[in-house]
């Protein structure tokens, strides 16, 4: 349905989203050696198009230049966006409850899960709050 990012373009964003530093192609090969560079330059432009990455610097390495990849100030609220589309499709096919269940059952962390639902509680009461004052 993620008509956005494939299952190896999200890896390849996730890798650079938390890497403490920019990461080149073969920096993220080394930390996906199942990829190749015919996978990852590809996803890389798909993710600068899509405004998720974008270009950090530019290195020498031997008498090679590579470019490094960071994320982009703005990709938070790109994907934030992907999944609200997601979410409005997926709410045609089920409740909102199962689609709240399945998102606090897909993290094996039960510390994770609590907290989780800890602060979809707040976002909630903070919405309530905001609904309650309109009417006012």
């Amino acid at each position: 349905m993620n008509k956005y990012l494939n299952a190896k373009e999200y890896d390849i964003f996730s890798t650079i989203l938390h890497s403490e530093e920019p990461l080149n192609v073969a920096q993220i090969i080394e930390r996906h050696p199942n990829m190749t560079a015919n996978i990852v330059q590809p996803s890389i432009r798909k993710l600068m198009k899509l405004k998720l990455v974008e270009v950090a610097d530019i290195t020498l390495e031997g008498n090679i230049f590579s470019r490094r990849f960071k994320p982009t100030a703005s990709a938070s609220d790109i994907i934030q966006k992907m999944f609200v589309d997601d979410y409005l499709h997926f709410s045609k096919l089920v409740s909102s409850q199962s689609l709240f269940s399945a998102m606090v059952q897909a993290d094996s962390n039960p510390d994770k899960a609590l907290q989780d639902i800890q602060e979809m509680e707040q976002l909630l009461q903070e919405y309530k709050g905001k609904k309650n004052a309109k009417k006012e």
